[in-house]
């Protein structure tokens, strides 16, 4: 076991809505331990005595999740341990048993030498810098952690099948697809499993990388790294699938390709899925993020909803869901946020609910079904390097004349024919911008200008 790092280690280690860093790095068996004291004790004092844990496949994982429990069970409270698990299905799990907090061992999407913990409270509430992580931070740091002499137990539970049975629910297809769903060697490897198999009447899935293997020998945790979608591509065209999905580490993003095997955008399947549901129930809200097409909300609008435009992250969407009562919410990044699932983000509901679409649409292919949607020219996101955020984003704001301004996070300038979206990033000095136009041309002219006056 390697010795704790420093506070200053440990600092960098606590984000705006998790803890990540490099295994061995300041992140190891200690540290955990102390992080699941302080957690334990925010949510003893918050009333909480249940805690359910989870974590995913990377190598040092369970390692991490054991010391963890133990820092837990010394606060006084009782654990859940669930073994290997997708954040979602832990999230959904803890938050519909009723339990009184959450948490997952995982680093997400990230390099096989990263870990990190994401920490929920009752009701699948994230923790973040300004909303218990804060405070868990200080305590590790200051080392005010008093150990309960009762201390807690441990129960050990399979909850893969339940959580499938409870999944499938969400599922209604017309007709039979046949799909592909990519674990990449990641936590949701036995759910995609089992969920082939209980599905099997429903649809058929074909399924790549489902053993869990924390080296990640196929490909990226990141479905939307160089290379990652090569794989599944090559299986939905050999085997004429309608489309194929992508999972990240711990799936809580979720990434289409077509029946011709071509990237689906992610921020327009939050319009083709919201428009769906907003169909489904009759009416109803739709989240989505401003780094997003102005397609979304123009396409969700025309199926009878109301589209609520707000910031980038975990917090962002979850709050905006539950204040506006919304169906559905989805960001840039590929993550999928649901109403009637406490508001938290689920990959493999998306996949379903893609399913539903498709299924639904009378023979229509999903290329055919999202090319409505693929109205405008788009940047993706750009990353520029920059001296410091606030001052490049209030020089931006003086240097472009007009428009319709809004911070909501960031700056985010609308024209007629044009419109861009810029926010720092919360781990380094980068600004990242997207643009989007009525067409290519006027798009490349305008991100030009936009880098030009943020690289002066």
């Amino acid at each position: 076991m390697s010795q704790l790092g420093s506070n200053k280690t440990n600092k960098k280690l606590f984000g705006a809505y998790d803890i990540r860093g490099i295994y061995g790095e300041g992140l190891d068996e200690a540290f955990a331990a102390k992080v699941g004291k302080a957690y334990g004790s925010y949510l003893k004092n918050a009333g909480g005595g249940k805690v359910l844990v989870g974590h995913d496949a990377r190598t040092s994982s369970p390692s991490l999740h054991q010391s963890f429990i133990e820092g837990i069970l010394a606060s006084g409270n009782d654990v859940v341990d669930i073994g290997l698990a997708s954040t979602p299905m832990a999230v959904w799990y803890a938050a519909s048993m009723g339990f009184d907090g959450g948490a997952v061992v995982t680093a997400s999407h990230l390099g096989k030498a990263h870990n990190g913990l994401k920490l929920y409270a009752a009701k699948a509430k994230p923790l973040g810098a300004n909303n218990g992580l804060g405070e868990i931070k200080r305590a590790v740091e200051g080392g005010e952690l008093t150990e309960n002499k009762e201390g807690g137990r441990v129960i050990k539970e399979e909850i893969v099948a339940t959580y499938i049975r409870c999944m499938l629910e969400h599922l209604r297809p017309s007709r039979r697809l046949k799909i592909a769903i990519d674990a990449g060697h990641g936590a949701a490897g036995p759910e995609i499993i089992e969920l082939a198999s209980q599905a099997k009447d429903k649809v058929e899935i074909l399924y790549l990388n489902c053993s869990p293997d924390g080296t990640f020998p196929k490909r990226s945790p990141n479905p939307l790294d160089e290379g990652s979608l090569d794989e599944l591509v090559a299986l939905v065209r050999s085997e004429k699938c309608d489309f194929g999905v992508s999972l990240d580490g711990d799936a809580d993003r979720a990434v289409f390709i077509d029946e011709e095997g071509q990237l689906v955008p992610t921020d327009l399947m939050i319009g083709l899925i919201g428009a769906e549901l907003v169909r489904r129930n009759g009416g109803g809200s739709v989240v989505y993020d401003l780094r997003a097409s102005r397609a979304v909300p123009e396409y969700i609008s025309e199926a009878g909803g109301e589209a609520i435009r707000t910031g980038v992250g975990t917090n962002f969407m979850m709050n905006s869901i539950k204040d506006s009562g919304a169906l559905f919410a989805g960001e840039l990044s590929g993550h999928y946020y649901y109403g009637d699932m406490y508001a938290s983000d689920n990959a493999l509901r998306t996949a379903l609910e893609a399913i539903n679409v498709v299924a639904n649409a009378g023979g229509t292919s999903l290329s055919k079904l999202i090319k409505p949607l693929c109205r405008y020219a788009l940047s993706g996101e750009i990353n520029l390097k920059v001296n410091e955020i606030q001052s490049t984003l209030q020089k931006l704001e003086e240097a472009v004349a007009g428009g319709t301004k809004e911070h909501i996070d960031g700056l985010s300038v609308s024209f007629n024919e044009w419109w861009f979206a810029a926010r720092g990033s919360q781990t380094e000095p980068v600004l990242r911008l997207t643009v989007g136009a009525v067409s290519p041309s006027i798009l490349e002219d305008r991100t030009r200008h936009l880098i030009e006056i943020i690289e002066k």
